[in-house]
């Protein structure tokens, strides 16, 4: 049987719609503010890897309702792994009901351990700090990959769902918050090497998936 691919986890897995409803705080904050970001500026190379835009999955962008998402992989023939896939998800109303767990879980894979771990930026980020990412390492059908995922709010990032549910509901009106998952396979038991082809191609594109609410502060100044 062929391994699965990355592109058998979609955005979907991010987040699940459910019945419970989300702080009411919300709802006393500014005017939508007008984010439209279009996540143009993220590189189209990264060291030996190139970019190619993945096609959106209508079903997903229905479930999630976005207001403005890529799925895109970073590529090499000749690289270890030969394929970084990324999902970038921007959003005003976030109402995560569970983790990125437990819909791995229901896809068939099943998580090995996770972690918290912290993520260096190279060169100048707009706020201070490395990134702050949960580390998954996943099965199925004798394949194996290591998931990376940040939830980023203007201001700094967390790998908390609760968090991340409060500082974009106390957050400025309409700034919403961006979810950016990496996940790469693990080729020949090399582990620390997809944990840091994931964790690299994550932090370089990074920038360009936030920017838009730092260049739009900078332009109301």
């Amino acid at each position: 049987m062929q391994a699965p691919t990355g592109r058998h986890i979609t955005a979907a897995v991010l987040l699940a719609l459910g019945l419970a409803g989300v702080l009411t705080i919300r709802q006393m904050r500014a005017a939508d503010a007008g984010y439209k970001p279009t996540f143009s500026s993220i590189p189209d190379r990264i060291g030996e890897y190139t970019l190619h835009e993945l096609e959106l999955d209508p079903t997903v962008v229905n479930f999630l309702r976005p207001e403005a998402m890529r799925e895109i992989e970073y590529s090499s023939e000749t690289a270890n792994p030969p394929w970084v896939d990324i999902s970038i998800i921007y959003g005003k109303d976030w109402r995560p009901i569970h983790s990125p767990l437990h819909c791995l879980s229901t896809q068939g894979w099943s998580i090995g351990s996770q972690e918290e771990i912290t993520i260096d930026l190279p060169g100048d980020v707009p706020h201070p700090g490395p990134l702050v990412a949960k580390r998954l390492r996943v099965g199925k059908e004798g394949a194996e990959m290591v998931v990376l995922y940040v939830l980023a709010y203007p201001g700094g990032t967390t790998s908390s769902w609760p968090k991340f549910a409060y500082k974009v509901a106390t957050g400025r009106g309409g700034a919403g918050g961006v979810i950016l998952m990496s996940r790469a396979l693990v080729t020949a038991g090399e582990r620390a090497v997809a944990d840091a082809a994931a964790a690299d191609t994550l932090a370089r594109v990074y920038p360009g998936c936030v920017d838009f609410w730092y260049s739009r502060q900078a332009a109301d100044r």
